[in-house]
């Protein structure tokens, strides 16, 4: 008896888990991405991203170019790359723990930041006047009274750096931060141009401006064998007789597939690495590297980057709108309105959520 309630409330609790967060998110992505439900859930978000990139392609008549195949052989200081990557953005963490505005924490101000933010208060309050509050100066009555009070607060704080007391907390949070990279700096696939590219180019002119560089990190690995050991063993391999499916038949090493052929001759150099230098691989060196954007290039992808997290504020404003109807429906009481309203509310919601997920997975995207 015991054995079945439990099952049957932890099948009941799956079921409006489900029910709550998997169902209107599958429904989301079905909107969006042509495929089935059932697809939609297995597919990891590289693929749904280029399903969504096929669409637009073919609305916009573009033909999708194949993937990138990687080079099979680079050699990096004289070792064959076993992989390489970039290093993505990341949030630096200054201090860790748990804050709260009840308990006094200790803080250790820089003197010199204050006396510049007193230097500079007049201009400061201005633009906050004029540009960002868009007021006239001369309408401000006690402009003076708020500059004394801010510029006495300053002064007490520059004058008793070190200080003990709670803390006011505040969020700050960087909106679309992988998308709006993208989009400023207009990075996508096709416009990452070498000199190359820009000798053929009819644009390129002394003092031209659409070449925009950008530093990045490689990081790669490479296998302990040097060069010499590589082609070594290549060239041992290559005389042999190679076993394939079953033990009685063989092939010799050149009548293999390409990739076969460095399948076969990767498992040798692991063997020869482990036995020699007692590693197969060195540690990840990374490395900063240059790379030329071109700001001519056609805007496509960036295109579709843009229409995405646009048509995603565009739910998260009706999210808000709907939620705002919703608490009137509560004051109200009618209950066909707070039902109509919850449904719309969990809807935008999972609709925002699913292009939240995709439109992150656009800046891994470029990579592949």
């Amino acid at each position: 008896q015991t054995m079945a309630s439990y099952s049957v409330s932890d099948a009941v609790a799956t079921y409006y888990l489900y029910m709550t967060y998997v169902h209107p998110f599958i429904f989301s992505l079905a909107t969006i991405i042509p495929m089935s439900p059932d697809e939609v859930l297995r597919k990891g978000s590289g693929t749904l991203c280029e399903m969504l990139l096929m669409v637009q392609a073919f609305q916009a008549n573009i033909i999708c170019p194949n993937k990138h195949q990687a080079d099979l052989e680079k050699f990096y200081n004289n070792r064959l790359v076993e992989s390489e990557t970039y290093i993505g953005g990341h949030v630096e963490c200054l201090e860790t723990g748990v804050f709260r505005s009840d308990l006094p924490t200790k803080f250790q101000l820089e003197p010199s930041a204050f006396e510049q933010l007193i230097e500079n208060l007049d201009r400061d309050l201005q633009y906050a006047i004029a540009v960002e509050g868009k007021l006239d100066i001369d309408s401000v009555t006690n402009y003076d009274e708020v500059k004394d009070a801010i510029k006495q607060k300053l002064v007490s704080l520059r004058d008793h750096p070190t200080r003990e007391e709670c803390p006011l907390i505040y969020h700050l949070d960087v909106a679309a931060m992988y998308p709006n990279i993208i989009l400023t700096n207009r990075l996508q696939p096709p416009s990452i141009v070498t000199d190359v590219d820009c000798t053929a180019c009819d644009f390129n002119r002394p003092g031209k401006n659409c070449l925009r560089t950008l530093e990045w990190v490689w990081r790669g690995e490479t296998y302990t064998a040097k060069k010499s050991d590589y082609h070594h063993i290549k060239r041992q391999i290559e005389s042999e007789m190679i076993q394939t499916g079953g033990v009685t038949s063989s092939k010799p090493f050149l009548d293999l597939s390409k990739p076969e052929h460095l399948l076969k001759l990767k498992d040798r150099l692991k063997k020869y690495c482990q036995k020699a230098y007692k590693r197969v691989v060195d540690k990840p060196i990374t490395e900063v590297r240059e790379a030329g954007i071109c700001m001519r290039e056609n805007s496509f992808y960036v295109d579709t980057v843009r229409s995405f997290r646009d048509r995603r504020y565009e739910y998260k404003g009706l999210n808000k709108t709907w939620k705002g109807k919703l608490s009137e429906a509560k004051a109200s009481g009618n209950s066909i309105k707070i039902q109509e309203a919850q449904d719309m509310v969990v809807l935008y919601d999972s609709l925002q959520l699913a292009h939240k997920c995709i439109l992150n997975s656009f800046y891994g995207y470029v990579m592949r």
